[in-house]
């Protein structure tokens, strides 16, 4: 069972889209998030001195609609990220430091390589780093108290609103409660619910063309996916090649179908009932509890 985390968010400047400081009680981790145009105004703050991670967080230059992210180390962080200014797509820097100054080099480029191994994994952002980060040896007891911290940093992070870390749907959500959609012109879906959305599959089928009647901002959204080339083309068919957050279950089926649909009745588990029939199923069940 997951433990609750209390965590404690300081605005350094007094305002929300100012810099802030986040820590987790109990941990000796700390995140700074800056916001680029106030990095000269952080010269002088005593945890940019020390040895850390950092992510700098914008848009793709390739792509406008697509987030961004740059993962780094440094003995000195600060001095890293006034370099980093040539680097023109990012617009916040999130640090992470050790408030007891326990992390060394070593460390930090041991908590790099990880943390971007995981940015990949999760395919939620363009890494914009221009090689691979090597991962150091360090002894197993080290590799304890680093695997503890990128476990709080995923923490933390995830909740200062960047999901860089996060899959869209993790392996375990993958196994159990996945919908499914089989229907005309090819279409062949499966899905899965979580906390965001509805997340359609990798290598789920979508309807090779769209009806008349289809309403035109979702032809343009179907569209959308199809440049940006999370939908391809192969072997006749229009596969997605990666998992992909939907808004709606409505929204996913239209996608997948390629025709206006209630979401709620179109999507389907193994059993054959819809998305609609469980969720008052789960509704009934809470009712009865209370």
């Amino acid at each position: 069972m997951a433990i609750g985390k209390l965590i404690s968010v300081f605005l350094v400047d007094g305002v929300p889209g100012g810099r802030l400081a986040g820590e987790i009680s109990n941990w000796t981790g700390k995140a700074i998030k800056i916001p680029r145009k106030l990095l000269k105004d952080s010269a002088k703050r005593e945890e940019l001195v020390k040895a850390g991670v950092y992510f700098l967080f914008g848009k793709s230059e390739e792509n406008p609609d697509e987030d961004a992210v740059y993962i780094g180390e440094a003995e000195e962080v600060y001095k890293r990220l006034i370099q980093h200014q040539k680097l023109e797509f990012w617009s916040e820097a999130v640090v992470f430091i050790s408030k007891d100054e326990n992390l060394n080099k070593a460390h930090v480029k041991y908590l790099e390589a990880k943390l971007y191994e995981m940015a990949i994994a999760a395919k939620r952002y363009t890494i914009t780093n221009s090689s691979t980060p090597t991962c150091p040896a360090i002894s197993e007891s080290e590799q304890a108290v680093m695997t503890e911290f990128i476990s709080n940093l995923r923490i933390l992070i995830n909740t200062l609103g960047y999901k860089v870390l996060e899959p869209f749907a993790d392996a375990k959500e993958k196994q159990k409660d996945l919908y499914f959609i089989k229907a005309a012109r090819g279409a062949n879906a499966k899905a899965v619910v979580t906390n965001e959305g509805v997340v359609v599959i990798e290598g789920s089928e979508i309807a090779t063309s769209t009806v008349p009647s289809m309403t035109t901002a979702f032809i343009n959204q179907r569209q959308k996916l199809i440049d940006q080339g999370v939908i391809q083309k192969a072997h006749g068919k229009l596969l997605f090649v990666k998992d992909h957050l939907f808004s709606s279950p409505s929204t996913a089926a239209v996608v997948v179908m390629g025709r206006n649909a209630n979401g709620r009745i179109e999507w389907k588990d193994k059993k054959g009932k819809t998305f609609k029939e469980k969720e008052e199923e789960q509704e009934l069940r809470t009712s009865q509890s209370t």
